[in-house]
């Protein structure tokens, strides 16, 4: 429709032309020869443009596919960036991490290597302690043989000293049961020279018996020196204790005598009389608990380093016994009183691993938390 527009135009233009000349016919094939040519070309000329605007919308298609692609395109490298990014920061971490991790294993190393030598320095001092004990301990023993020495050289003098004094007094006391029986005699006389013979009433003069020998109330009161001279009545014996072994049992006298000497605090004669039973029965059924009341004793006589050597022998010796927890805390407790804490606290950690449901370890746990 539009070409015919156009062609009608042409030729209404062109007619003014056209009606002055005069067209062959052959002219006028030739102008619709180059009309036809020229729709012909037309034509073409509408199929290129189609094909121009199609490629013109393959080529925006092209270009929005483009663009796409290049956002995501940017989006991967952004992402990239990214994990680069966390990347080196996770490798700085991962270097931080092991220069922390080194620096931790070589204060570890210090830590150790000082413990390694607190411990050597413990051992070392700990056997110089046990060596000084072992030379104290072997001092006490003879000193305390001097003092056992001496002890019965003093009961043998006071026993004679007792004697000759019972044999004065004996000898005074029968001089006045003499002079005490003449002198009743002589009165009897004079009184019966006097009045003639009377009835002696009981309630008058009276007679006692005393190992075949008779007296009279009248009898002289003995002098202040043979009193003094009369040996006083030795107190009851306290009853023994449960823990005391049988009396036919070897040395079982000297064990009553060191708790009785226990229970009244008369530490040393409790230390000898303990010892005295451990002499007689070394390896008697009371020997592990005689060792550790010898221990006691010297503990509460504030000889901590010779306890702590009687509670190590009755921890040695006396394996499984009943009385090692006990040892083990009273050990540790004279080493705190020795002023060694550290020492102390691996007495009870000890005690602690080995008898961990005792109620010594009970107070082992609560010492250990002070010392610590």
């Amino acid at each position: 429709m539009k070409k015919s527009m156009i062609s009608y135009a042409l030729l209404l233009g062109l007619s003014p032309f056209l009606v002055q000349c005069v067209a062959s016919e052959q002219d006028v094939r030739i102008l619709d020869q180059r009309t036809r040519t020229l729709d012909s070309r037309t034509t073409e000329l509408e199929r290129l443009s189609e094909a121009v605007r199609g490629q013109a919308t393959s080529q925006a298609r092209l270009g929005s596919e483009l663009e796409t692609l290049s956002n995501r395109l940017l989006q991967q490298e952004g992402r990239m960036d990214e994990a680069e990014h966390q990347r080196r920061r996770i490798q700085e971490q991962q270097n931080s991490s092991q220069q922390a991790m080194s620096m931790r294993l070589d204060n570890i190393d210090i830590t150790l290597q000082e413990i390694t030598a607190n411990l050597k320095e413990l051992d070392r001092r700990l056997a110089a302690s046990l060596a000084d004990m072992e030379a104290q301990q072997e001092q006490s023993k003879r000193q305390l043989q001097a003092l056992q020495e001496q002890r019965a050289r003093e009961a043998a003098e006071r026993a004679a000293a007792a004697e000759a004094a019972a044999r004065a007094a004996e000898q005074a006391r029968r001089e006045a049961e003499a002079r005490a029986q003449r002198e009743a005699e002589r009165q009897t006389r004079e009184t019966m020279a006097r009045s003639g013979p009377k009835e002696i009433l009981p309630e008058q003069f009276k007679q006692k018996v005393e190992g075949g020998r008779t007296s009279t109330p009248d009898a002289a009161p003995e002098t202040p020196a043979v009193r003094a001279a009369t040996p006083a009545p030795a107190a009851p014996a306290a009853a023994p204790r449960a823990a005391a072994p049988p009396a036919e049992g070897p040395g079982a006298e000297h064990y009553r005598q060191g708790l009785e000497h226990l229970e009244r605090n008369n530490h040393q004669d409790a230390y000898l009389a303990f010892a005295n039973y451990l002499e007689e029965a070394p390896r008697g059924d009371m020997a592990a608990d005689a060792r550790y009341l010898l221990g006691e004793s010297l503990y509460r006589q504030e000889e901590y380093e010779l306890a702590i050597l009687e509670y190590q022998k009755v921890i040695a010796d006396f394996v499984g016994h009943a009385r090692v927890p006990s040892a083990l805390l009273r050990q540790g407790m004279a080493f705190e009183k020795l002023r060694e804490p550290s020492t102390a606290a691996i007495v009870y950690e000890r005690l602690i691993g080995e008898f961990p449901a005792s109620e010594q370890a009970r107070q082992a746990k609560e010492l250990l938390g002070k010392i610590r």
